[in-house]
């Protein structure tokens, strides 16, 4: 199969690109890179501690309730800057300013070089959601979870 000289122009551009806005996405927070990986609507969640430890308590929507959770799935990357201690709580912002907050916390981060989280967030059902936020770290989720 013969690739031409514009189609793979055209996709080293589009695959760049791609690699950009994904490279973006993350910030560092007091030596965590966080990377936001995806947002979803669920009536079920665990709340386990980030990351996850012995807390196995689930939220739960019941039927005909107005709200629901937005659990927001999150990669860290522990950096060598990384320092134990206290870090802030996640919050979510929707498209109109509104903040919610999120019942789960960060436990003690030992040596795992890398982990995921997911953050459950109670929204009323349909919320816009805007941003993720992390004390100083603010990153666009508006194209996901909607």
């Amino acid at each position: 199969m013969q690739i031409t000289y514009r189609f793979a122009l055209a996709l080293g551009f589009a695959l760049g690109g791609a690699a950009m806005l994904d490279a973006e996405a993350g910030q560092t927070y007091k030596g965590l890179e966080v990377h936001v990986a995806g947002i979803e609507r669920v009536t079920i969640v665990s709340l386990a501690d980030c990351p996850p430890g012995a807390n196995t308590q689930r939220g739960v929507i019941k039927p005909g309730e107005s709200t629901e959770f937005a659990a927001v799935k999150v990669d860290f990357k522990v950096t060598p800057a990384f320092k134990a201690g206290p870090l802030a709580k996640p919050v979510l912002t929707d498209a109109s300013g509104k903040t919610y907050n999120t019942a789960q916390s960060f436990a003690e981060i030992e040596s795992t070089p890398a982990f995921t989280c997911t953050f459950a967030f109670r929204v009323p059902k349909g919320t816009k959601l805007a941003k993720f936020g992390l004390d100083t770290v603010s990153i666009d989720v508006s194209s996901m979870g909607q």
